[in-house]
């Protein structure tokens, strides 16, 4: 036993313990950490407990409140964005795609260079998305498809725009929010499908594929009917 009678709040980490030990206890601390001590953390995780059972739902809830909203969380969560879209682009946001760059670092490739573009750059998630071309081509496709007003495919800008003006449930904000996790998808589907299936699309291909994606995903879901009409329109 690795507890040998002692508490899971005291137990430290040990050079010899297994890895899912020590995650276990990594999150023990975080959670302690989130909480402020572990009177609190228990009072907490009583409050989940019904009929003797832990609800899981009420475990997220508890530990959601404790964790402050990023400026870019309506962005990536909207509820019109298909939940595999919002992870992939809510791994971007953290830098914590699988790119080359990273896999180089981890030791596990020596080589890196981006497959969707030809002129020999590293492949490392700013390149991929926002630098690359034909990221920059697509992604200058999707702007013209719905009116923006202004052109960029740095990363920096696109994120300002994206958490400090989008504001807002509009149509065209939620539509554009959407636009962007579906683009972001298409483009890391695309490196893997060349990469695993030596397949490739050309942006335009691609961007066409997106649009259909997105038109299918409002045009089936429950909106209202005005929204549906101003879609069509595009």
């Amino acid at each position: 036993m690795v507890l040998k009678q002692q508490s899971i709040w005291q137990i430290q980490v040990k050079v010899n313990n297994s890895w899912m030990w020590k995650q276990l206890l990594k999150v023990r601390d975080t959670l302690i950490s989130k909480f402020g001590n572990v009177y609190n953390l228990h009072n907490a995780i009583n409050k989940c407990c019904s009929g003797g059972k832990i609800i899981i739902s009420s475990i997220y809830k508890e530990i959601a409140q404790h964790s402050p909203k990023v400026q870019w969380s309506d962005t990536v969560w909207d509820s019109w964005n298909f939940p595999k879209h919002s992870f992939i682009l809510w791994l971007v946001f953290h830098a914590k795609l699988l790119t080359q760059d990273r896999l180089c670092h981890l030791g596990i490739l020596e080589t890196n260079v981006c497959v969707l573009c030809s002129n020999q750059s590293n492949e490392n998630c700013q390149h991929l998305l926002f630098e690359c071309q034909y990221f920059v081509e697509v992604w200058n496709n999707m702007m013209n498809w719905l009116d923006y007003k202004w052109r960029s495919c740095r990363w920096e800008s696109i994120t300002d725009w994206y958490s400090n003006r989008l504001r807002g449930k509009g149509f065209m904000k939620k539509l554009k929010r959407l636009a962007l996790s579906a683009t972001v998808y298409a483009i890391w589907t695309e490196r893997n499908l060349r990469i695993f299936q030596q397949k490739s699309r050309a942006p335009a291909v691609l961007f066409h594929n997106i649009k259909i994606s997105i038109l299918s995903k409002i045009l089936n879901d429950n909106i209202p009917g005005y929204i549906k009409e101003e879609i069509v329109k595009l």
